[in-house]
């Protein structure tokens, strides 16, 4: 173990163990059962907990003494607010009791937004946030597909292994995607829709939140569209001794589209809590609505595996341990298949990290929180390709360790200003390469990779983050410095370094009018850094070859933001308008290769900062308790993006589409949902998009499809069941290379013990 973490370590362990504790258990107001899973949040501070199965909790007091408000809340429940007089001493609450009612969007708290506890109300941001009950009962298969119908994300499915989210109209290296609190993006992620979100295994999710057009200045380069974080399952302590607990979850979806076996186990005394689980699924070949019917191939094997370890040292540390692990194999490309592959494949498609998190909660204004986090990451991509017709069989291996190191630091010198600040590094190592086989005569030859092996990309950043407030006011100020070094390495197209760099900020201010209207606006800057792909990439994709570029330089975003939002019992609405400029878009251009513009019978490309943009849009949600059983929600999002300097749409920007749902919940154990998902016609196209061979001539129709979703809780059983597609409407989201599922019925068991 380094050295200072060793003497982190010892000055955590001196720490006093007295301190003052909010302790308390949180029951059904009508069935006075424990409520396991209950958030409870000091709010204003970083202090917030979870209740254990038993439904008691312990909260950590924060050093200044006074008042402070407890907000208590859990999906299905209303929210509850207590307020506590801190004094020094212990407290114990009595009994806190929630009553059941319609689910409504505003009870969650959220931590992407701005890298601390917060409602999404509260928050300056555009939120999505979705809950892993949700992932559930709709019958997700993948992650991609777990996002689609969330307010202001459209979900684009290359291949069914695959699934790109966009946010505001950018997807792919342009969007961050963050797992508890952990870059995912590396050097090597590319550019356009890809398939990396699909790497994240849906049961180990606790919570998902979308940040729209923020995240540059917390979370680096990339987020220039937003943010999308995965908060993957914590396990709590016990307050009796040790408890064990698991969970037994499998489904099947028609035709053998979906097998799935997924299993946990729990454990926990008052110093230790530990949760793992393993999910085995196979994927079989895609079946289509009406007049479609089969596509294959399209299917794929899935294995993964997790693992979370909380230990407390002191009533003020405590240390984590986490390991995340998907492994997927014979990932078929219909979309290949279709335009001339004979064999086309990702094998094998994994991804897998593992982090260790030390955290300490302190007494002093100037340090109320302190985290240190030492992460370890390991990607692999293959892919297989062979041409009709052609007895040439390429075969490429990508290989990508990261090492990351983040500290980050919370305090509040004064009542009205919290600052959150951190410094971050994180280290890519790159090994790729690449055979091809005559299928004849079984020679095999050694080739290039797609990038050069042994490329090194450095990624370092300072950050810092300032709130102030004032009654009704909130000003929210943040700076971020960031260098990327590369260091490539190629025999083919030559050594070079380069260290491209930003400066960002935000500024967004919040006005609250009285209890329910929130009003805010600001502008953010971003930015995405020139990667490994972008520079070295050699080899085939989607509609062509690829060869290196050495001079890029970063891509720029200015976004200009106003958000509305309403809060009441029955009714919450947000509205959110937004305008983004693009500059130094890096591209792809038509080129050549040893003076050819063709290789291996494909056109050559190169990228090139070559575009600027803007893109602007409208995204509104709302959630209305009808009654206390009966719930209607709803999600429109309107996007429009424009080239500049070609003068034409902007490559793949999703159509008008949204989400209309209908539930109904009589009681806790029975959940029904009817659920409308659409999009209009997209006939606004781009160059590439009239020849990209996944987006029909003349553009992508509009569709519907109606989804029923269904599951009954009996004492400790769960059973779910879904009819996808009730019309069997033949569809395609824009840009996908499969269409989405027809008609099918899916069911499911769901064991918690």
């Amino acid at each position: 173990m380094n050295k200072p973490i060793l003497i982190l370590l010892f000055l955590l362990w001196q720490v006093p163990l007295w301190a003052q504790n909010i302790q308390g258990v949180v029951l059904d107001a009508k069935t006075k059962a424990p409520l396991s899973g209950t958030n409870l949040w000091l709010k204003g501070t970083q202090r917030g907990t979870a209740s254990n199965a038993q439904g008691r909790f312990t909260l950590y007091a924060p050093a200044q003494e006074g008042t402070y408000s407890l907000l208590i809340s859990m999906l299905g429940y209303a929210e509850k607010e207590q307020s506590i007089s801190l004094s020094g001493a212990d407290i114990q609450l009595d009994t806190l009791y929630l009553d059941a009612e319609a689910t409504l969007i505003q009870n969650n708290l959220v931590i992407t937004a701005q890298r601390s506890l917060n409602q999404t109300f509260s928050s300056s941001e555009a939120i999505s946030v979705l809950k892993a009950s949700d992932i559930i009962h709709n019958g997700a298969r993948s992650m991609p597909e777990a996002l689609i119908g969330l307010t202001g994300v459209f979900v684009q499915k290359t291949n069914h292994g695959g699934g790109s989210p966009f946010i505001r109209g950018l997807t792919g290296n342009q969007t961050l995607l963050l797992m508890d609190g952990l870059r995912l993006n590396n050097s090597i992620y590319r550019f356009g829709p890809n398939q990396y979100f699909n790497t994240i295994d849906v049961f180990s999710v606790e919570q998902i939140e979308v940040v729209r057009g923020a995240g540059s200045v917390l979370y680096g380069s990339d987020a220039m569209g937003g943010a999308i974080q995965v908060l993957t399952a914590t396990p709590q302590f016990s307050t009796e001794g040790w408890q064990f607990g698991g969970r037994l979850l499998g489904r099947y979806l028609d035709r053998d589209m979906e097998q799935t076996v997924h299993a946990e186990l729990k454990a926990a005394n008052k110093k230790v809590a530990f949760r793992a689980g393993t999910s085995l699924r196979n994927f079989g070949d895609h079946y289509a609505g009406k007049g479609l019917g089969k596509e294959g191939p399209s299917s794929y094997h899935e294995r993964a595996a997790d693992a979370k370890a909380v230990f407390k040292l002191s009533n003020r540390a405590k240390f984590t341990l986490a390991y995340n692990g998907l492994f997927q194999s014979e990932v078929e490309r219909y979309d290949q298949y279709v335009t001339g592959a004979s064999l086309a494949q990702f094998e094998p498609q994994t991804r897998q990290m593992a982090y260790g998190r030390l955290a300490w909660e302190g007494q002093s204004p100037w340090l109320q929180n302190l985290t240190l986090t030492a992460s370890w990451q390991f990607a692999e991509e293959g892919r297989i390709f062979q041409r009709n017709n052609n007895i040439n069989r390429s075969n490429e291996l990508d290989e990508i360790r990261t090492l990351g190191y983040v500290l980050e630091w919370h305090a509040q010198p004064l009542a009205f200003w919290k600052i959150t600040s951190g410094l971050e590094l994180y280290d890519d190592k790159i090994s790729s390469g690449g055979t091809n086989t005559n299928t004849e005569t079984g020679a095999v030859t050694p080739r290039r990779g797609l990038y050069p092996a042994g490329t090194n990309a450095t990624n370092t950043a300072a950050f810092t983050a300032h709130q102030l407030s004032w009654k009704a006011w909130t000003l929210n100020l943040g700076l971020r410095y960031n260098q990327v070094r590369l260091a490539i390495k190629d025999a083919t197209f030559g050594d070079t370094e380069i260290t491209p760099d930003a400066l960002v900020a935000h500024a967004l201010l919040r006005y609250q009018m009285g209890q329910n209207h929130a009003i805010s606006g600001g502008i953010y800057s971003g930015f995405r850094a020139p990667n490994i792909n972008d520079m070295t990439s050699f080899g085939r994709f989607d509609f062509g070859i690829e060869v290196p570029s050495y001079d890029l330089s970063p891509e720029k975003t200015t976004t200009y933001e106003l958000n509305y939002k309403y809060s009441s019992g029955k009714f919450q609405a947000n509205v959110a308008g937004f305008y983004t400029t693009l500059s130094d878009l890096v591209t792809r251009v038509r080129s050549t290769f040893e003076g050819s513009p063709t290789y291996e019978g494909s056109d050559v490309y190169k990228k090139e900062n070559a575009a600027e943009s803007f893109i602007r849009g409208t995204e509104v949600d709302f959630v209305w308790a009808l009654s206390k059983i009966l719930s209607l929600q709803s999600s429109l999002t309107y996007t429009f993006g424009q080239n500049t300097t070609a003068n034409e749409p902007m490559r793949r920007i999703p159509p008008l589409n949204g989400r209309v749902a209908l539930q109904y919940q009589p009681h806790k154990q029975w959940f029904n949902r009817i659920e409308w998902l659409y999009a209009s016609k997209q006939d606004r196209l781009a160059g590439g998009d009239k020849s990209d061979p996944r987006i029909p001539q003349g553009g992508t129709p509009g569709w519907n499809v109606l989804n029923l979703r269904s599951a009954y809780q009996f004492k400790q059983v769960e059973l779910q069941a879904g009819l996808n597609n009730l019309f069997n409407e033949a569809y395609r989201t824009h840009g996908s290379g499969i269409d989405g599922v027809g008609r099918s019925i899916w069911v499911g068991l769901d064991w918690k013990f």
